[in-house]
């Protein structure tokens, strides 16, 4: 073979070379950052990130442990990449301080202006500091001549007027501090909804990365109310007895990273803080804040479908835990729990209605609900309002029904966690079976798997009271028909 020759094939290797490099994500790292330490959970969340660009995922949720290579791959290899591949593109990326988010943007721009960058994208320029007075460079924001932009921000900072093609929203908590703060995740969650989410494109991408700090932080509200929207790679740092990935190649208890962070130091930081072990390396907030039961217990054997609802019970309790209304505790809620009891297969079914109303609301949607599952008992908890609730509710069904119903007023004077703690042996047997697709229902599985440390524990208290009055109507006390209403065909029991 000629020189001539070589050096045409080796030109053409060359370019082939550069091809790859610029369409796999993976080949771009190598080619940007020649020391980058690949393991196989990096080349999974690179992988997600080339399908993201690629089209086939637009939501995504990444919760690892800390110091596991995230950051560098969606918040600074990512978006020099996606600029690449089109300069038109719009990013907006967040993190929990504006500082963290402006020092992501500097380390894209040194990316964006490295020789193996502009060796892949020659097109592809930062504007110089004295060239094209139109194109604006700075920490927080810059732009590109073909049109795409880069916008760095704070969580809750104003990017009010941009839109995005891409957004990345990573850590947006910063301490166990802000965590606990039901203020402070509310806050995070209406700027996500309010102002982070208006500002998406139509086929925009968005990728959320974060360590996991409480059961209702961003991510587990997010999984919590799109199920199923949302492509999730969550992977602790000692991986348990049952992978949560399926593309998790561990035995239990090996590291994700040993070569970072071997067994022995992972259990080293266990033994010496387990509530911040639990959140920040095994992605578990449920754990980490000493809830009660664990999260075997709410697994999707709980939940009984949509159309075999409601199912056939010998009888049914409903239990009222009412608020003080909208002047109460902040976010105070009122719960409607309704239990019914299948003898002959041992199980119990819930129902739910649980929202912030006034206790007149209350009062009007427990009797739209009497009409769908006729009660044998309406147990209400009477340590609030000394009766007074009972009587407006037994004035109310008389005005709108006709008939009086069979209240029973309990006032309760243990400690509610002893109470509420007479589940167990209901959870952990599975006898409790929810109705999936109830907005109440999943408020109050949420609120179990929070108790006793979760913002809210209406719903735990009002299903306790109904599973103890049917436990109690069952034996001790008297049985009593159960609400039939005019004009229905509805069969008391005997």
């Amino acid at each position: 073979m000629t020189c001539s020759k070589r050096w045409k094939l080796a030109l053409a290797e060359a370019a082939a070379t550069d091809e790859l490099d610029r369409r796999r994500f993976a080949r771009f790292v190598r080619r940007t950052k020649p020391d980058y330490q690949f393991n196989w959970h990096n080349r999974l969340l690179i992988d997600a990130l080339q399908r993201a660009a690629d089209g086939d995922v637009d939501r995504l949720i990444v919760s690892m442990p800390p110091q596991h290579g995230k950051s560098e791959l969606v918040c600074r290899r990512w978006p020099a990449w996606l600029l690449g591949r089109d300069p038109r593109r719009k990013i907006i990326a967040c993190t929990h301080t504006a500082s963290l988010a402006e020092a992501h943007s500097r380390d894209i721009q040194r990316i964006i202006a490295s020789e193996a960058y502009r060796r892949l994208f020659p097109d592809v320029r930062l504007p110089e500091p004295r060239g094209d007075v139109r194109l604006k460079r700075t920490d927080d924001y810059w732009e590109l001549a073909q049109g795409g932009y880069f916008r760095a921000a704070g969580v809750g900072g104003a990017i009010t007027g941009m839109r995005f093609d891409v957004g990345i929203v990573d850590d947006p908590i910063k301490s166990f501090e802000e965590a606990e703060s039901p203020a402070m995740r509310e806050r995070t969650w209406r700027w996500f909804t309010h102002d982070f989410l208006t500002r998406r494109s139509r086929d925009a991408r968005i990728a959320v990365v974060m360590t996991r700090w409480h059961r209702d932080d961003l991510a587990g509200r997010l999984l919590r109310t799109e199920p199923g929207r949302w492509t999730l790679i969550e992977l602790p740092a000692l991986t348990e007895a049952e992978p949560r990935h399926p593309a998790d190649p561990r035995r239990a208890g090996e590291a994700l990273w040993p070569e970072f962070l071997p067994p022995a130091e992972l259990e080293r930081s266990r033994r010496n803080d387990p509530r911040a072990f639990a959140a920040l390396y095994q992605q578990r907030p449920s754990e980490a804040g000493g809830v009660e039961w664990p999260e075997s217990y709410f697994g999707e054997t709980i939940w009984l479908d949509a159309d075999r609802w409601p199912p056939r019970c010998d009888r049914w309790i409903m239990a009222i835990d009412p608020s003080k209304g909208r002047t109460d505790a902040p976010g105070d809620y009122a719960a409607i729990v309704v239990v019914g009891h299948a003898a002959d297969k041992g199980l119990l079914y819930v129902d739910a209605d649980i929202e912030v109303r006034t206790p007149e609301e209350t009062i009007r949607r427990a009797l739209s609900l009497c009409g769908q599952y006729h009660p044998q008992w309406i147990v209400v908890e009477s340590n609030q309002y000394h009766g007074l609730f009972e009587r407006d509710f037994q004035r109310e069904a008389v005005r709108r029904l006709g008939i009086r119903v069979p209240i029973w007023p309990i006032t309760n004077t243990e400690p509610k966690l002893l109470r509420v703690r007479r589940l167990t042996p209901y959870l952990a047997n599975r006898e409790l079976l929810f109705a999936s697709g109830s907005p109440g229902c999943g408020l109050l599985v949420e609120q179990l798997r929070d108790f006793p440390v979760g913002d809210h524990d209406d719903g735990p208290d009002a299903l306790e009271m109904a599973v103890r009055v049917l436990v109690q109507s069952s034996s001790a006390a008297p049985r009593r028909a159960a609400i039939r209403l005019p004009g229905d065909s509805y069969v008391p029991l005997a």
